[in-house]
């Protein structure tokens, strides 16, 4: 089998139906589905088991909820394809693109990684995107394509925008860190930095819906913020296994421009949650001049700072 494509689900009752008929309605038929309910308390789990008679279709109900990385894990347990898909219940994606795809594994002589373009829809409005900022049809190393897009202060952490080789995965333990946010950003750079191949390829076939309600979009993220801190300190010990001198400044630079992105969001520079932060942290990290103004505000206020980032 080709294609495991994972589908966390949690209370998305108006948008499952789409996600799951997305998939179904593909021509090519080298793929398994695997549905997985987060012990949602709405209908989703009824609409998933509306499809679980068919060959391709598995759903998995678990008993307690306990977030998307656990559920992105079993499903990466679970599955028996070559390559595994993760795809957001509130997501789709385009008709035929199932093919798009194994045609793509075949003539790049299944790399490890291949990262797409995206949709993004916003109010019935979808614009084409690009997370990576490398070149378009290109096969790189790991560290080729870390370094290209470090150096471009971009690594673009969204799971859902790639397809993974499942025992490149599996082999490098490269499992979603369980009950914390912002889980993608800590895994896409162990991933790639342990990647052997990776294409860019400048198809997009994938629907990313934003919709008010959606986990990524509440209002208070201090907890999101002070994850990301902790991710920011797990990434260091990654760091620290790096031998290349490039790829350890370019990434020592991004885990300073992450922490500092977790201070903003999570509006840590409030007094009761300043204890999260070490203010002179990005300012020992930073190689880039730009990045490097950016540490200096930070250290001396984290308000100024917060100000400055947020002025639009």
């Amino acid at each position: 089998m080709l294609l495991s494509i994972i589908v966390p689900i949690y209370n998305v009752e108006s948008y499952l139906k789409r996600c799951i008929e997305s998939v179904l309605n593909q021509e090519m038929n080298d793929y398994e589905l695997i549905l997985i309910d987060d012990f949602s308390s709405d209908t989703s789990l009824k609409i998933a088991k509306q499809y679980q008679h068919l060959s391709k279709v598995k759903v998995i109900e678990k008993k307690k909820n306990s977030g998307l990385s656990d559920t992105r894990n079993i499903g990466l347990n679970e599955a028996k394809g070559s390559y595994v898909l993760f795809l957001d219940s509130d997501d789709y994606i385009d008709d035929d693109s199932l093919q798009m795809i194994q045609n793509m594994i075949f003539d790049q002589n299944f790399p490890d990684i291949i990262y797409f373009g995206f949709y993004e829809e916003n109010e019935n409005k979808a614009e084409k995107k690009f997370g990576y900022k490398s070149v378009h049809n290109y096969l790189y190393s790991g560290f080729g394509f870390a370094k290209s897009e470090l150096g471009q202060r971009n690594l673009y952490a969204a799971a859902c925008f790639g397809i993974y080789k499942r025992e490149f995965l599996i082999i490098n333990k490269l499992f979603f860190k369980v009950g914390i946010y912002h889980e993608d950003e800590l895994w896409t750079p162990q991933v790639v930095l342990k990647a052997h191949t990776i294409y860019t390829s400048e198809y997009a076939y994938y629907h990313y819906v934003r919709r008010k309600n959606s986990i990524t979009r509440k209002v208070d993220k201090s907890q999101n913020g002070i994850d990301l801190i902790n991710s920011c300190k797990e990434l260091d010990e990654v760091l620290n296994s790096i031998e290349d001198e490039q790829l350890y400044r370019l990434m020592d630079n991004h885990i300073a421009m992450l922490y500092m992105k977790a201070m903003s969001e999570g509006k840590l520079y409030q007094k009761d949650k300043r204890k999260y932060i070490d203010r002179f942290y990005p300012l020992k990290k930073t190689c880039f001049y730009k990045d490097k103004a950016k540490a200096v505000l930070f250290a001396v206020s984290l308000r100024l700072y917060f100000v400055a980032n947020n002025i639009k």
